[in-house]
Order: structure tokens, then sequence, then C-alpha cells
């Protein structure tokens, strides 16, 4: 016997796909650990015969319909995927839940076997540099700078100010390597691909819809080929030994996306080179039944460097910047103005630096030296009229100031809530910006995703037609992903999106890209710095004898970028480097505007490496400076909106800042527990038509379009990877879709179930969409969290998913889940318009203080639905913890029964002033009227 026996595996049957662990010693299959399924883990109710009419009838003062109709789910979909580490929703200790699943080493050892390797070329690229050479004179740009040596004290973890280059150098790289892992880990072994001409592939990826990996057309993805091992000996192909049960049929392609199909996960992908292996010529004799497109890959997914190569050449030109003006005369005064209290003291400090002022260090690191003093108070009346009629007063006022360009030389930042018009604002303010102010004549407008840049578009076609707006995209991107209303702003060339000539691109008012795009500005030379130096050099030329520096007049005047919050800083950094005037001394009748609008509250730069500061974005960091945060406008910490500027405060820095505070989205129980908790309980909710779902009968308690249900079904790992699953949340959440639909309140389409769990994603979509709901729910929305991120729907579900403690810290650490996650339960929250669902264990969300504060509403308001289907009863509490919207809705109410009451004595009578006195108006809080579109 062997005297050092190992363990082994038997292939199991084709009926499970379990592997059996055999004892190394006696041979036997080895017995895992019985878990016993907590008593609590279903509750009664889900168990029981489905309730008779009679039976649904209660003597509560809530309904109970809600559970008890959730018997009527088919028992075939009760059961969790077969393909989970524990069917008793408790994984056995001795396993690692967060383990990769097992691949076999014949399958990864052919991605490293050599041989040769077949390049498949990318779409058409642009010819930067012919495109250049036709378009400016060469001769006179400046040498490309060189990235800056390495000082010996930079630390990583210190901020950026004093080694910007090399902090974000860092912190980029660190990214990609993050990336790079986290690609590694989506890689796909003896995956199967379909193809009809053997040089086009299409794969089934999942995780595809949602951007797991995250892949773009014209990314190389790497292929190889594999067969069974036995028909390749057979043919003379093998380049494996014959115990392998699969082998490379020995080439390797570098194969190109050609196109993408999210919503069903598949990608196409393009091989040059040698003609794949068809499997039913290599297989006539074992089965003639074989199909040509039934073939076998191993796909690994690399991440193109391409996407950071413009970063890394715009962060040395900032850093040369930012060198060039902190020099010690700027940093004293920047110094002084930080140290001093008095607003006249900083003034003086911007008057004497006003020679030494940059626009690129005033953009990155401003403070009150770039501001100017206000000393007295605004008109009541705005100096443009709108062309969007339904503006309000903080939007129209944000608009002015910018336009008036009154308030320094630093960015100008637009805070903006869900759902309060940020992109409305801008659009206005760009509309503004080139038909009203003189100075103002081609805008730079970005986004940081392509959907977010086509709305823009969208919603300033109606304003500027082909010739005055372009929309610039990446020559990769397919035609099919553009609206069809964006196309005509567009620019193709041989069937790939492209440039247009030097002279039509100089004519444009708004150009609208991605601020990642937005590099192909940089590579073609179309900064200001480069037009200037160009347009300098040949004027200098022509005239040699001319002593006296003519006006320089820049191209791009006004940079706007929209979702400022989601974008990395150094990406950013790219559109600003565009507008960034010279840093030779310059006679400027300006500097270009810098505009920003976003939510530092909701979900930042999605990245890989989730303890990365570079989540931190711009628009975040910039908000949290003195200059912004410490003003004295600056919305409130104290649960109040901010003050209004009356004549005892002057003089005042004016404010390079506003504040949306109107929601046009949410009923305002939805919006309650947000605007408290990280909006300082500012908010106002004006959407009209929030009530629509008033007669849905499972409302509980106030009858609010707010529910929590404590669930107590166990979570689960998907042994594949997938993540964690809940199928007793996963049923509940499409129990309560249906019901929804079904009451003919909502379509379908207005529906969306989210979570932050893949694994639960996919589940949900199996049972949504599967024959136990007569597969008529196809349009009901389901997806993770983060993809809501600027959408709405008029009913929201979420699922919260983690059901156990131990595995809380595991999700922070690796960005998952919602609890610890503030940013992203913000979202998840003022998604909806008029109805917001949410299950959960309670116990596990109470560890959350954000959390608490929700379900303390709940409870308080008696929204809440407990463990056993059973409303939790309303109780009293102490006035002071409630929000300010959820006092409005308590004194709607009360007001509305006074009402009733004054109807049901006789005195309805709008004479009788004794009980209509006090309901002429809308409920007033706090001094602001925010009912008066639902009344």
């Amino acid at each position: 016997m062997d005297q050092n026996p190992q363990t082994t595996f038997l292939r199991p049957s084709k009926a499970s796909k379990a592997l059996v662990f055999i004892d190394p010693k006696t041979g036997d299959p080895i017995a895992l650990p019985h878990v016993q399924t907590p008593t609590t883990s279903t509750p009664a109710s889900l168990l029981v015969q489905p309730p008779t009419k009679s039976s649904r009838a209660s003597s509560r003062s809530c309904s109970l319909k809600a559970v008890k109709e959730i018997n009527l789910i088919p028992d075939a979909i009760t059961s969790a995927p077969k393909q989970s580490l524990a069917v008793s929703g408790r994984a056995s200790p001795e396993l690692d839940v967060y383990a990769r699943p097992f691949i076999p080493k014949s399958l990864t050892s052919i991605n490293e076997l050599p041989g040769p390797n077949f390049d498949t070329p990318p779409v058409k690229q642009l010819d930067f540099r012919r495109y250049i050479e036709k378009s400016l004179p060469t001769q006179f740009f400046p040498p490309s700078i060189q990235p800056t040596p390495q000082d010996p004290s930079f630390d990583p973890a210190v901020g950026p100010q004093e080694h910007y280059e090399h902090y974000f150098e860092y912190h980029i790289n660190a990214e990609l390597e993050a990336q790079q892992r986290q690609n590694a880990s989506y890689a796909l072994y003896a995956h199967r691909g379909d193809t009809t001409n053997l040089q086009v592939v299409s794969f089934k990826v999942p995780g595809l819809q949602e951007n797991s990996p995250y892949i773009e057309v014209d990314d190389v993805v790497h292929v190889r080929q594999i067969q069974d091992a036995h028909i390749l000996q057979t043919s003379g192909l093998s380049r494996r030994d014959k115990h392998s049960d699969f082998q490379w049929t020995g080439v390797s392609y570098n194969g190109r996306v050609s196109s993408i199909q999210r919503k069903n996960e598949t990608l196409v992908v393009r091989l040059s080179g040698p003609s794949l292996q068809p499997r039913q010529v290599l297989s006539q004799q074992r089965n003639a039944n074989f199909k040509l497109h039934n073939l076998r890959f191993n796909l690994q997914f690399p991440v193109p460097e391409e996407r950071f190569s413009s970063i890394w050449h715009v962060l040395p030109a900032i850093q040369r910047a930012l060198r060039v003006v902190m020099n010690t005369n700027e940093r004293q005064i920047m110094t002084a103005s930080l140290r001093s209290s008095r607003v006249s003291d900083i003034s003086s400090f911007s008057k004497d630096s006003s020679q030494t002022h940059h626009w690129i260090r005033s953009m990155l690191f401003p403070t009150e030296v770039d501001s100017r003093l206000q000393t007295s108070l605004n008109n009541l009346s705005f100096s443009r009229l709108p062309f969007d009629s339904e503006l309000n007063w903080e939007q129209e006022k944000a608009i002015e100031s910018i336009g008036g360009q009154n308030y320094g030389t630093l960015p100008f930042l637009i805070s903006g809530p869900p759902g309060t018009g940020k992109t409305k604002t801008l659009v206005e303010l760009a509309i503004q910006l080139v038909k009203n102010v003189d100075n103002v004549a081609h805008i730079l407008f970005c986004a940081p995703s392509d959907p977010a840049a086509d709305t823009l578009v969208r919603r300033l076609a109606s304003h500027f037609d082909p010739t005055q707006m372009f929309r610039l995209n990446r020559t990769s991107r397919a035609f099919t992903e553009v609206p069809d209303t964006v196309l005509p702003f567009c620019y193709d060339s041989d069937d790939a999106f492209s440039l247009p000539t030097f002279k039509k691109l100089m004519a444009y008012n708004i150009v609208v890209t991605t601020c990642r795009d937005a590099s192909l500005l940089i590579r073609t030379r179309m900064t200001n710095s480069d037009l200037y130096a160009a347009e300098h050099g040949l004027v200098a030329a022509i005239h040699p004898d001319e002593t006296e520096s003519f006006p320089t007049k820049l191209h791009w005047t006004a940079l706007l970028i929209d979702e400022a919050a989601q974008a990395m800083e150094p990406e950013a950094l790219m559109p600003l480097f565009i507008v960034a005037p010279p840093l030779e001394s310059v006679r400027l009748p300006s500097t270009p505007l810098f505009v920003m609008a976003g939510d530092d509250y909701q979900l930042g730069p999605r990245l890989s490496l989730h303890s990365s500061p570079l989540k931190n974005s711009l628009f975040a960091r910039l908000f949290a400076r003195p200059v912004y945060a410490e003003h004295p406008l600056a919305r409130a910490k104290t649960g109040k909106a901010p003050p209004i500027l009356n004549q005892s405060m002057l003089p005042i820095l004016r404010p390079a800042f506003a504040n949306l505070v109107r929601n046009y989205r949410s009923h305002p129980a939805i919006l309650a527990v947000p605007s408290s908790v990280f909006y300082n309980d500012t908010l106002l909710a004006e959407a009209p038509g929030t009530d629509r779902l008033a007669s849905w009968s499972q409302w509980q308690g106030k009858k609010w379009p707010v529910q929590f249900h404590n669930n107590l079904s166990p979570d689960d790992m998907d042994s594949d990877g997938g993540g964690w699953f809940n199928s007793g949340e996963a049923r509940l959440a499409c129990w309560y879709a249906a019901s929804l639909v079904r009451s003919e309140l909502v379509e379908p389409k207005e529906v969306c179930i989210m979570s932050p769990f893949k694994a639960q994603v996919q589940y949900l979509r199996k049972v949504m969409r599967g024959k136990d709901y007569g597969g008529v729910f196809w349009d009901v929305d389901i997806g993770p969290t983060e993809i809501f991120q600027g959408l709405e729907r008029g009913v929201v579900i979420i699922c919260t998913t983690r059901s156990r403690e131990k595995y809380v810290e595991k999700d922070k650490e690796l960005g998952w889940g919602l609890i610890g996650m503030p940013n992203k339960m913000n979202v998840a929250l003022t998604r909806a318009k008029f109805g917001l669902i949410v299950i959960g264990k309670k116990d596990i969300l109470l560890q959350d203080p954000n959390w608490k504060a929700f379900l303390d509403f709940c409870e308080r308001n008696g929204l809440m639905i407990n463990e056993n289907g059973l409303c939790e009863p309303i109780y009293d509490t102490d006035v002071s913890v409630r929000t300010t919207l959820e006092k409005g809705l308590l004194d709607r109410e009360e007001g509305q029964k006074e009402l009733k009451v004054s109807r049901a004595l006789g005195a309805g009578s709008q004479n009788n002033g004794m009980w209509t006195s006090d309901m002429q108006e809308p409920p007033n809080v706090e001094g602001h009227e925010f009912y008066e579109h639902d009344e």
C-alpha cells in the first residue's frame, strides 16, 4: 500500500456537479457534516396552505394579505439553487466561502504554454500625426513634458498637493493592478463558443450585463481553442500529455471584441490567423451530430493599459503647472489666507496676489484668495430670461452667478441630491453661456460615461443644430450603442467614428464627450495651450519685428462636467488640461470657466481597488476644502436649510457653489430618511403624482408608500463563485413585484428589483422570468444597485440579501452589500418615485447607523412587517427625532383628519372659519411649502 496516500476525486455523474471527497486511507466517501436549518429561517406564514377568503379577514389594524398570499408561489421555485454550498443556508465551517471555483490544472496550464500567437488588428484608428500636420503648424508646438523624477520624500498616503503627479501615478498603477487581478478571476475555461465561419466567435460571458468583467468594443480577448484529448491525439494536434481531459490546439489568438450584447451577456470576438478547428471534422467517428459551432475555448480578459495612457501623459503637465505657480510668494499668501478668519484680510491677499495667481492651481487647490468679495445684497430678479421655464429659484440663481462670473477664479460646484435637476441646470447654463455671454464661445461639455454624455446631447438638440454641436466618440464605439437622436451630431468616416476637419471642429459652439474620450483632443493637439503656441508662433514668425505681445483669445472658454462625482480625479484632469490657459505670460481678457455638477453622497468612481483614494472624486475633494465647506451659506449641519443672505452677513465672499434642494422625483416618505441622513434634512419634495399607489392594499401603518419587510431566510454562497444569494428573499421580492403589476396600478417596466450581490440578481431574474410567473414579467427591471445610479423607477424593491453577521465585515472590505456602504444605500433608496419596498434582516441592518435611521422611521410609522408576516405596531416617539419631511406628512395627515371631522359635524361650509381657517394653505415646515403639487 502507498505509504503516503493522497486525497483523490471521483468524477461525478452528469446529474450532479458536486465533487465526492474520498478518504485516502480507506477509499470510502467522506460524509460532510450535517448542519441543521435554523427554525427561524422560514417564516411559518410561508409554509401554511393558501388562505381562504374568510381567513384573510384580520382583527388587527394592519393587513396580513401581503404575507399570506406569498403561499401562492409555486413549490417549484421555493428551493435554493442546486449549486449552493449548503442547502441549509449555512456553509460548512471547513470551507472557504470566498474561494474561487476549482479549475483542473490541465485547463489552467493551457494558458501558460508557449506557442504561435496571432494578433487581430483593431478597428480603424485615428492617424493623429497626419491629422495634426493637416491642421496646425507643428513646428511651433512646445516639446512634450517628461515625467518628473520622484522625490525621495514622496509618501502615497499623504494627499496630492505636494506631489500631485506621483500621488496619482502611484494610485492609478495600483488600480490597474487590481483590475488585472479582478479580470484574471473572470477567466473562462473549456467555455463554449459558437461560430459559423471559424473567424468570428460568440460567447456567453456571465456577469457581462453587470460589467463583470468590464469590456468595451475593440478590447483584446486572449482566446485558446481546446478539444477533447483523445480527439486531438488521433489528429496529431495534441499539445498536452495523454492523461489530460482537454488539450490545446496549439494556436493562441489575441482576438478583438466586435460587438457586445449586454442584455443577453453575449460577446462577439474577431480572430485573425489560422482558422479554428471545426469540432465535427475531428469527431466524425464519435458522433456525427456535432455542430460546427459547438467549440470549446479558454478565455482571458486583459485590461487594456491604453485606458490610462492619456492620464499618464497629462499628469506631468499638471505637475509642471503647479510647480511653476507654487512659488514662495504664493505659498505665503495661501497660508495666510487659510489662517485668517477676516474677510477683509482675505480680500487684500487676493488683490496683492493677482499677478502670481494661476488658473490650474486655483482649479485644483482653491482657497479664499481666489474668491471675490460681496458687499451688497443680490438683486431680487435675474438678468437673463431662462430658456427652460421650469427652472426653480436655486437653479436660476446658480446660472446667474456663473454667467455673471462675479464669484472669483475657482471651480463653481453645483451640489444636486437625487432628482433635483443637476443636468437640467447645466444644460440651461450651456445654452445661456453660448447665446448670452460675450466671452464664452466654445464649450467643452463632459460626463464620465457615454450614456450620460448622450443625454446631454439629447437635451441640447432642440437648441443647437449639427453645425453648432458635436458629439465626440472614440473610433471603437459601436454605432448601435448611440441613440438615433444623437447620431446626427456625430462624425464618422469609413464606418467608424472620427474627427471632422480642423475648420469644422473649431466652428462648433459645444463639443460633448466623455472625460476619457476628451483625450482625443489632447492627442490631436487641440488644447488651449497647443492652439495658443501654434497661433502665437505663426504670428511671431510672420511679424518678427513686433515687440509688443498681442491679446490672446482662447478657443475653449468653458468646461462643464456633469455627474462629476462619478469621475476619478485623474479622469477629470483630461478635459481640465484641454481648457487650461497656457503657462506663458499672456494677456487674457478672461479665463475659462470650470463648472461641475454632482452629488458626492451617491456612488463615486467605479474601481476595483475598494480602498483606493481614487474613490474620492475631484468634485468631492473640492467640496471638502474650506472655501466651500466652511462658507456661511454652505449646506448647514444643523438640520436646517442654508441661511438666506441678509445685510448683517456682509461683507462676505461670494459663494462659488449652489445647493439644489427641490426634489422632483419622489414621494416625501421616500425622501424623508435620505434627506435627514445624507443632506442635513434640507430636501423639499415637489414631485407631482407620487400618490399613484395610495390604493394598493399592502401598505401598512400610515399607508405611506414605504415598507420594510423583515426577512429571516438565510443567505448562501453560490459554489460557482457567483457570490451571495438569498432564495427566500428573492421569492418575496418577486411576489411583491407581481402583486404590484397585477394590481394594474403600475406597468412592469415601472418596477425594478435591485440587489448588491451578483448571484442574487441572477437568481431574481431566473425566478421572475420563469414559468412560475408565466414568463410575462420580462419588463420588470432587475439588476445590481450600481447600474441604477442616475436612473429612476416608479417602484423600487431593494433586496439587502445579507443575513449572517459574520460576513458583514468582509462585505465592507470587498465593497459588497449595502451595510456600511452609505453612498450605495443612498442610491438604492432614492431611485423610487411612488413606491419603495426594502427586504432584509432587521438585526443585521440595525448595526449600520444609517439603516437604523431608516428602520426607526418605518417602525415608528407602522411601515414594517415582521418575520411572522404581521405588521409592527406604531409607537409614539419624541417629535424631535422625526425628520422635516416626516413632520410635514404627519401635519398633512392631521389636517385631513380635521377636515373629515368638520364635515362629519356638518361644518364643511367654507364660510365656517372656525374649521377652515388653518386649511387655506399647504402646511409650512421650516419656512418651506413642499406639498402644493400633491394637494
